[in-house]
């Protein structure tokens, strides 16, 4: 698994800012085609003089975690991309902006951020408004049918493969990257980013603000990512509403651009470059599956690769010319790692990506006897001394353990069993008890406190049941608002103990807390 995608699995906080002194720029002008449209619809070209030294580049909302773990994904897939077309512009010249609106804060202290609060505010000109019409409708989420993936606000800074490099700036508001384009004699500012129908357009640093401003706006087409659906049945992908969210910037006389095509004419682009990916839909990580019932489609797209040959496995197998060509959506019906890459002429001209899929399983029975009216066996040191040698974490009966309702999902549940993992219950087995079962999930009360602003993308657990102790069930990796796994678990004959337990993995998040609702035992009959 290549590195972007192992750092947006890990799904960290921490910053990652390359100290390294930028290359020597090279002053030259270009000649930079951009494209727009007339009033009937046709694209219009034409070519514009820009000075590299007098040009910032803006990258919008590029966060380290979407309440959509396809948007998130996304991300991760423009990063190699992302990364050579920075290193080209700053070598041409160009100043590096970075707009996170929401965790911008976060940057206090680093010299990226604390530069761009140096810069001396002055007045802001309103001459123009920019007016766009979108013609794609916003879903809840990108992934499409099955479990939609609900809003939180979980991102709390720039996705870690992006480079922040030394002399680039971290900014927020209008007028701060307004008296930055002041102070360094900024004319033009090419714009790329999430979500372009949202972010990208709307944000107070964003493009419709800078516009409005005065300032010489671009967006760069082959770098910005919008915010719309994924219908595998009618052929519809992500990729497809970005381009038409695109089209809607130029109706609007926005220009746009390639911007890889630009730095290839400038001479700085190395065309031995790999920095495409196949982009999946919907896109789930074993850090993060997508949790799916009966079957799930997917779709597969590289829309910066032209005449390629897209190839997938789905047994986690490497791909090779040898694996399936992909001629239009894969139904998946069990668990399933997906593999996808592109090739042109017997060679991979992408590089790997994957994907992760788990099959729910059937929805349990309600118990016969719930969790409620068992008493669990006392931990060895709670005998002893319950104040002093309890669990700190212990399970709390019929509430979440921060004392709420029980709740998963915006669901709320009478009984069950907080947690905060790692943590267990265990009880001596009935004899007349013939099955555990349960649903099983993250608490979400996290979010009612806006959103779970900064701290949603951070529990992670994995439920598991053991009997006499042997693992005999387990849920993958769950996270916040996911749908709550499933447990129907048969009670071998002449079985003494089951334990039910929430596992952190070994991250010791404090906010792992995990519920199991609709819990207990079902009577032999």
């Amino acid at each position: 698994m290549r590195a972007h995608t192992k750092h947006l699995l890990l799904l960290l906080a921490g910053i990652i800012l390359t100290t390294a002194a930028p290359a020597l720029a090279e002053t030259r002008m270009l000649e930079v085609a951009q494209r727009t449209r007339n009033a009937n619809n046709e694209v219009v070209t034409t070519t514009k003089t820009i000075d590299p030294a007098t040009t910032g580049v803006m990258v919008i909302d590029s966060w380290n975690y979407h309440w959509c773990m396809t948007a998130t994904e996304r991300v991760g897939a423009m990063v190699p991309r992302w990364n050579r077309a920075l290193e080209c512009a700053r070598k041409l010249g160009m100043t590096v902006m970075w707009a996170p609106s929401d965790v911008a804060g976060n940057y206090v202290g680093t010299p990226q951020r604390e530069r761009a609060l140096a810069v001396p505010y002055g007045p802001v000109p309103a001459v123009r408004q920019l007016d766009c019409t979108f013609t794609v409708a916003r879903p809840p989420c990108m992934c499409g049918k099955g479990f939609p993936c609900l809003s939180n606000y979980g991102f709390d800074a720039i996705c870690p493969a992006l480079n922040i490099a030394q002399d680039d700036y971290i900014v927020c508001g209008l007028a701060e990257v307004y008296g930055i384009c002041k102070q360094k004699g900024l004319k033009h500012i090419i714009f790329t980013g999430l979500h372009t129908n949202i972010c990208l357009f709307g944000k107070p640093d964003a493009l419709s603000a800078m516009y409005g401003a005065g300032v010489d706006c671009s967006v760069a087409r082959d770098l910005n990512d919008a915010y719309c659906g994924h219908d595998a049945d009618a052929g519809i992908t992500p990729d497809d509403g970005t381009a038409r969210t695109d089209d809607d910037l130029e109706r609007a006389g926005v220009p746009l651009i390639n911007l890889m095509e630009e730095l290839r004419k400038a001479g700085v682009w190395d065309d031995n470059w790999v920095v495409e990916t196949v982009r999946i839909a919907p896109w789930g990580q074993p850090a993060r599956p997508y949790v799916f019932s009966g079957s799930t489609k997917i779709s597969l797209r590289a829309p910066w690769l032209e005449n390629v040959e897209i190839r997938y496995t789905l047994d986690a197998g490497e791909v090779t010319t040898a694996a399936p060509q992909y001629q239009g959506p894969v139904v998946v019906e069990k668990t399933a790692t997906l593999r996808a890459a592109a090739f042109r002429g017997g060679r991979k001209v992408s590089l790997d990506t994957s994907a992760y899929y788990v099959l729910l399983p059937a929805l349990p029975p309600v118990p016969d006897i719930t969790l409620d009216s068992v008493t669990p066996m006392q931990d060895l040191y709670g005998q002893l001394n319950h104040d002093t040698f309890a669990c700190l974490w212990q399970p709390l009966m019929n509430q979440s353990y921060e004392k709420r309702t029980l709740q998963i999902r915006a669901v709320q549940y009478d009984k069950g069993v907080g947690m905060r993992a790692p943590a267990c219950l265990r009880y001596a087995i009935d004899p007349q008890w013939d099955r555990f079962v349960a649903l099983a999930g993250i608490d979400d009360n996290l979010l009612a406190k806006d959103l779970g602003r900064n701290l949603a993308m951070y529990p992670s657990v994995v439920f598991k049941v053991f009997i006499d102790g042997q693992c005999v069930a387990h849920s993958p990796v769950l996270r916040i608002s996911q749908p709550t796994w499933r447990f129907d678990v048969k009670i071998p004959a002449g079985s003494r103990r089951i334990s039910l337990v929430a596992d952190d993995e070994g991250n010791h998040n404090p906010f792992n807390l995990a519920n199991w609702v609709r819990a207990g035992f079902i009577l032999k009959k």
